[in-house]
């Protein structure tokens, strides 16, 4: 073999090898963890800069410079694998229409006893307030109305747990695919709940000390669907600790 052949197949050799590297390099590049890498750097960008509308369309939780620290360089160490749960917004919008309507339905009613009887609920009213006892004409009208009022706080109660339970299973949603150009109302909507945790190792400044901390990083994110309509909304941090 000549010194020249020799030369040119070590050349060849030496051209593979870098080659290799640069793809395997390509390969680590955009592997676990890059694209929840991308979403905590525009979280924590954004926390450090105090940009909150930027910090709001991503999250629903806060990473506060001044008593949380800042962030600038983290490794992800591990993304779980994603799990799934059926939103119940549907049935929850649906539950809460019936709890209103019956309050309503309660409440006309009990507005009719109240007119028929008018004059003795205000006897028992006036009892009440000064703390005496009613006359016995008025008793059957007292425990009427008192069993009125209870029912309506009741009914109040019922409407409440309702809204309260649809607000909380539409909030990820609202925020997971809020599009200021095209709103949409997400109880509307069937669809799923994604979730997936992710492990970070990041460096924490605060004032001139920084530390080393393992965080752990809540995503979550709704597909939705409604006849042909489908709406793929984005990750969300829900949770950071």
């Amino acid at each position: 073999m000549t010194l020249i052949t020799y030369q040119f197949k070590s050349f060849k050799l030496v051209v593979v090898a870098c080659v290799t590297l640069l793809i395997t390099g390509a390969f680590i590049g955009c592997g676990v963890g890059s694209g929840e890498s991308d979403i905590l750097k525009r979280f924590f960008s954004a926390s450090r800069m105090g940009d909150r509308t930027t910090a709001g369309n991503i999250a629903m939780v806060a990473f506060d410079p001044d008593t949380d620290g800042t962030i600038r360089n983290f490794s992800v160490i591990s993304v779980s694998e994603e799990q799934q749960r059926s939103l119940q917004m549907l049935e929850l919008a649906n539950e809460l229409a019936i709890a209103q309507a019956s309050t309503q339905e309660h409440a006309v009613s009990m507005r009719v006893y109240q007119d028929e009887n008018i004059e003795a609920i205000a006897r028992v009213i006036e009892a009440e307030r000064e703390d005496t006892t009613v006359a016995s004409r008025d008793e059957e009208v007292q425990a009427a109305w008192t069993n009125w009022r209870e029912e309506a706080q009741e009914f109040t109660r019922s409407v409440s747990a309702a809204q309260t339970a649809l607000n909380d299973e539409s909030r990820i949603a609202g925020v997971s695919t809020f599009n200021p150009a095209n709103p949409i109302d997400v109880r509307q909507y069937e669809g799923q709940l994604l979730t997936k945790e992710v492990s970070i190792n990041a460096t924490v400044e605060q004032g001139d000390s920084s530390d080393d901390r393992t965080l752990s990083i809540v995503l979550q994110k709704v597909q939705l669907g409604s006849g042909d309509e489908t709406i793929d909304g984005r990750w969300i941090i829900t949770s950071l600790q």
